[in-house]
């Protein structure tokens, strides 16, 4: 008979991606909450049950941070509201989950491994919302509210950094043997490598998704510059992988939000936000910004709780900048523990891996906080993207007896 066993570590690491980070916009939405709900549940039994892999300073570090979104959610339900609170409930649980998951995947099965588990599931949402881009035509994406088959167009976007991490990360360094069959299917792979970066990038363009074309290019720049072994250009890697530098972009992601008028203002980003058809976008980025600090100083601490539409009533969906985002959400004690997060995930990355063998996990992490400043990118992606940074420093260090099943 066909041995069909499943790997139980590979099936949750999926169902993360799968359940409660790429929604199905087809579904009813009752319909997925109960899909999310049971995603939810079997994360958090995969991590109960294999907690023993955890650090505990990790571990608590974690727990702290997710538990201010449901300190805000519930504090803030008379409010919101029961679904909106409930929403807030099972996004504390994804935080957990985000972080958890990736970490006791990797150590147990190793970082290539789950980041291919990663990529093969993705595929599943990546191909069916390329066609639906398609059959709806240029003329339909201008529009960030055109529902596709995981959402909008910056949904799409982010899925395809998402899919370029990867990508660029399961191909690193396979190049080492030089026989002349493994260097043909190296030329095979690297020229369907170079497709799907041509895919993504046009898809980026034909969706007017200019943010994550940047992203892109940002990600790519920094893995393929021609003179990145110039020792100028190493300090600068070495320079932006320090935690410091990391934290320190993070915060001015958020204090541009005060600044943008006056960068709107300068005349050759005028020209180019013209010539893209984009300053109305910006202009109207600027009325929710002069706003913000009214919405925020008003609950400081705990913020408004995950899921508020407080920001719609000054002129945006949200606030369209990702630390504002979090602030609105759950307040600056929140934002400050996700800082505390970032800087750990990123030190433990940085600290484990001197020969940059994982870095275009932090190249895309810049990618997100470059985003940052006009999107609100600080969510799920960004923290599983963290969570693979750090497991993968853990790895580097732990010998395979320890970190394998």
């Amino acid at each position: 008979m066909l041995n069909t066993k499943i790997d139980k570590t590979l099936t949750v690491v999926q169902i993360m991606w799968l359940t409660l980070l790429m929604r199905i916009t087809g579904l009813n939405q009752n319909v997925w909450v109960l899909v999310e709900l049971a995603g939810v549940i079997l994360c958090l039994a995969f991590t109960f049950t294999n907690i023993k892999y955890l650090k505990k300073s990790a571990l608590l570090l974690v727990v702290l941070f997710a538990v201010t979104y449901l300190l805000s959610s519930f504090l803030n339900s008379p409010d919101n509201g029961k679904l909106t609170t409930y929403t807030g409930v099972i996004f504390t649980c994804k935080v957990f989950i985000f972080f958890t998951v990736p970490w006791i995947a990797i150590r147990k099965k190793g970082s290539k491994k789950i980041a291919q588990a990663s990529w093969n599931c993705l595929m599943l949402y990546w191909i069916p919302s390329v066609i639906t881009v398609f059959v709806q035509g240029q003329d339909a994406v201008d529009n960030a509210n055109n529902i596709y088959f995981i959402g909008n167009k910056f949904n799409i976007a982010y899925l395809n950094v998402v899919m370029l991490c990867l990508l660029l990360f399961l191909n690193d360094g396979k190049s080492e043997n030089h026989s002349s069959g493994l260097n043909l299917r190296l030329k095979k792979k690297k020229i369907g490598i170079l497709f799907f970066f041509a895919i993504t990038i046009f898809l980026d363009y034909y969706m007017k998704a200019y943010t994550g074309l940047f992203m892109i290019l940002f990600i790519l720049i920094l893995k393929y510059l021609p003179f990145r072994i110039n020792k100028e250009w190493s300090r600068f890697i070495n320079f932006i992988r320090k935690p410091v530098v990391i934290i320190v972009a993070v915060v001015f992601s958020g204090v541009i939000a005060t600044i943008l008028e006056a960068i709107l203002n300068i005349p050759i980003i005028q020209s180019y936000l013209t010539s893209i058809g984009k300053t109305g976008n910006m202009l109207s980025r600027t009325l929710i910004y002069k706003n913000l600090a009214e919405i925020i100083t008003k609950k400081p601490l705990i913020g408004y709780g995950y899921g508020t539409s407080i920001v719609s009533r000054y002129f945006g969906p949200n606030a369209q900048n990702g630390l504002a985002q979090i602030i609105i959400y759950i307040g600056f004690l929140g934002a400050l523990l996700m800082l505390l997060v970032t800087f750990y995930c990123c030190n433990v990355g940085e600290g484990q891996n001197k020969d940059l063998s994982t870095a275009v996990f932090l190249y895309t992490i810049y990618a997100f906080i470059l985003a940052a400043m006009v999107e609100i990118t600080y969510g799920g992606i960004f923290f599983v993207l963290l969570a693979f940074y750090c497991a993968c420093g853990w790895e580097k260090r732990l010998s395979r007896g320890d970190m394998y099943e």
